[in-house]
C-alpha cells in the first residue's frame, strides 16, 4: 500500500467515524431487531463529494472503499448493540412475568 492509499484509508475511516450516527443505528437495532442488522449490513452510505475535491482518482477510489467499509462496520456494531439491548430488556420482562406468574400460582 503506497502512501496515498494509506492516507486515503486513514482519512476515510476518520470521516466515517464522524459521519455515521451511532445513536441512529442503536435505535434501528433496538426497534427493527435482526432486520435492522441486515439493513446495517446492506446499506452503504457514500462519502461526501466535497471530501474528494482536488484529490486524485486513485485517492478517491481508496477513500470511497474505505469509507464504505468503515461505515458498514460501525453500522453493524451499533445495530447489534441496539438489538442486544432490546433482547436483554425482552428477557428481563419475560423472566419478571414468569416470576409474577409463579408467585400468583403458588398462592392458590
Amino acid at each position: 500500500m503506497n502512501n496515498e492509499q494509506h492516507q486515503a484509508r486513514i482519512d476515510a475511516e476518520q470521516d466515517a467515524e464522524l459521519d455515521v450516527s451511532k445513536a441512529l443505528w442503536i435505535v434501528v437495532g433496538f426497534f427493527i431487531n435482526l432486520v435492522g442488522i441486515l439493513i446495517a449490513y446492506i446499506y452503504q452510505p457514500n462519502p461526501s463529494a466535497a471530501k474528494l475535491i482536488d484529490k486524485s482518482q486513485e485517492y478517491a477510489m481508496f477513500y470511497t472503499e474505505a469509507y464504505k467499509d468503515k461505515s458498514r462496520s460501525i453500522q453493524l456494531t451499533y445495530s447489534a448493540i441496539g438489538f442486544a439491548i432490546g433482547a436483554g430488556i425482552g428477557i428481563i420482562f419475560f423472566l419478571a412475568s414468569m416470576a409474577m406468574i409463579g408467585s400468583i400460582t403458588s398462592n392458590f
